[in-house]
């Protein structure tokens, strides 16, 4: 017990106490932004936006270092790249992670030509201790008392505020204060994102680089050791993203009167990232909810690309995100979407390729809130448990199950395609569970209306009469997959609810008629 309190100890000092000076290896090797400038606009102009830069003119921020005031616009020279993350309140998580990841990104970044500075909500001397507190440079720091900014640029308002979710609460509830809608958004309501974000804090993933790495602005070399050591390296490890999120809450509360806004109801508005190419807007990321920041592997990604205004490739995208998941969700979304939006003769979908064991790769919720989360910057989320789906095309069988250890959960059942749809058509007439070697324990669960209303269809096909009303299924009255690619790494498809989904191959097809 005295090991751990010692180790949540050492969690929890200050960051800027372990590591004042931070490095990271460049990640790539690059030709200055500044000299292909002009290319680079070239090839954005056709999707570049100078509308947000308008919409900053005659908003007022202050320097950091100073308090002096200057206008938004400013703030982004009208020549070459510059990437602005608008972060939240100074108090805020989302900062405080994204600030302190940045740091370390920040010599490769002037290396290539990018001008970094960052906004932030809340008062200039909020926006020092801050900058002590993270090492982000206060020379590159910018306050916006009021949001204004944010306002402008029409970021998500948060919980509980005009133009946010259940807005009227600020005008019919006015003694519900910024806290309490704080602590509904954790909760992950009017949050999209977050709930998803904070448990793959806890469970880690084999796709992500380490969150510890020595010489790292965030580096916490005793937490490091001890995980290298128990749990191996080269990966996030469980409750490692976890425990930065713990040392900055620690540190946050330690200090919320000299952090946090004036105005509590700016607790929960959301920020945003943008990149500029010569005063045009050529990349943005709304932030959807608590934790949903523009990932800093991506920004700077983008920031440090020929055009972050590029499509992605579709096919490699879905590749890489079946391979690794190395693919950002956005974009897995947005290719997914491009593919289901190509003429019915562009699509490559072959119902022999369904044949299979898919592993579900990647969700984006039902096709409504896919729809709403997208507009705020929200492209749905790589699944978190092994989840898997098998297609028996010789038979006409489907299993989906969920595999947790040694416990199986699995539902069996027919299917039919429809090649002219590109639509599986389904429904699931047996369940089982299996535990290690024992079971699987199986239960009928069919209803018989499967059955009948293929007999019938069967029978009208053969010529032997028109199927009877009540037992006529039309295409989509079951539950269906509606197939917009298909090959021999990945399918994707849309649901009957409207999500869209990925899966990866993982071998020959595992159902009830093998």
């Amino acid at each position: 017990a005295a090991q751990i309190m010692s180790l949540l100890r050492v969690a929890g000092q200050p960051v800027a106490g372990r590591n004042p000076v931070s490095r990271r290896p460049s990640r790539r090797k690059q030709v200055p932004i500044r000299s292909r400038a002009s290319a680079a606009s070239a090839v954005a102009s056709a999707v570049a936006s100078d509308e947000p830069l308008a919409n900053l003119k005659g908003v007022e921020l202050k320097r950091a270092t100073d308090g002096q005031t200057v206008d938004a616009a400013s703030i982004v020279p009208s020549s070459g790249r510059v990437m602005v993350p608008f972060l939240t309140q100074f108090a805020d998580f989302d900062s405080w992670e994204l600030a302190q990841k940045l740091v370390d990104d920040i010599p490769e970044l002037d290396a290539n030509g990018v001008t970094l500075v960052a906004v932030g909500i809340g008062s200039v001397e909020a926006a020092k201790e801050f900058s002590r507190r993270t090492n982000f440079p206060l020379d590159r720091l910018y306050a916006d008392e009021t949001a204004a900014a944010y306002r402008a640029l029409d970021f998500a308002p948060g919980f509980g505020r005009a133009g946010g979710e259940l807005g009227w609460i600020g005008e019919k509830l006015p003694f519900v204060n910024g806290y309490a809608k704080l602590l509904v958004m954790c909760a992950g309501i009017g949050s999209p994102g977050t709930l998803g974000t904070v448990f793959g804090g806890y469970v880690g993933s084999k796709y992500r680089n380490p969150i510890f790495r020595e010489g790292s602005n965030y580096d916490n070399p005793t937490i490091r050791k001890l995980m290298d050591a128990t749990l191996g390296g080269g990966y996030q490890r469980p409750f490692e993203l976890a425990t930065l999120r713990l040392t900055n809450m620690t540190e946050i509360l330690s200090n919320w009167e000299d952090l946090a806004p004036a105005d509590d109801n700016l607790l929960v508005q959301r920020g945003g990232s943008l990149v500029f190419q010569d005063g045009a807007c050529v990349f943005r990321h709304n932030d959807a909810g608590i934790l949903g920041y523009c990932p800093e592997e991506r920004l700077v990604t983008k920031a440090l690309s020929d055009d972050p205004a590029a499509t992605p490739d579709a096919v490699a995208t879905l590749h890489a995100a079946a391979a690794h998941r190395g693919a950002d969700v956005d974009d897995l979304y947005a290719s997914i979407s491009a593919m289901e939006k190509a003429k019915k003769g562009d699509r490559r979908v072959n119902g022999e390729e369904l044949n299979g064991k898919w592993r579900l790769v990647y969700t984006s919720g039902t096709k409504k809130v896919a729809a709403n989360l997208n507009r705020a910057g929200f492209g749905g989320s790589y699944f978190p448990l092994p989840a898997v789906q098998s297609f028996d095309v010789a038979a006409g069988r489907i299993r989906n199950g969920i595999y947790l250890g040694p416990v199986k959960f699995f539902f069996d059942g027919p299917f039919v395609w429809r090649e002219k749809l590109s639509m599986l058509e389904f429904t699931f007439t047996r369940v089982s569970l299996g535990l290690g070697p024992l079971g699987p324990w199986s239960f009928d669960i069919d209803d018989g209306k499967w059955d009948a209303v293929k007999a019938a269809e069967q029978s009208a096909s053969e010529g032997q009469g028109k199927v009877e009303k009540g037992k006529a299924s039309k295409p989509g009255a079951n539950p269906f997959f509606k197939f917009v690619y298909t090959d021999d790494k990945c399918i994707a498809a849309r649901g009957r609810g409207g999500g869209l989904a990925m899966w990866a191959r993982e071998g020959e097809p595992e159902t009830d008629a093998n």
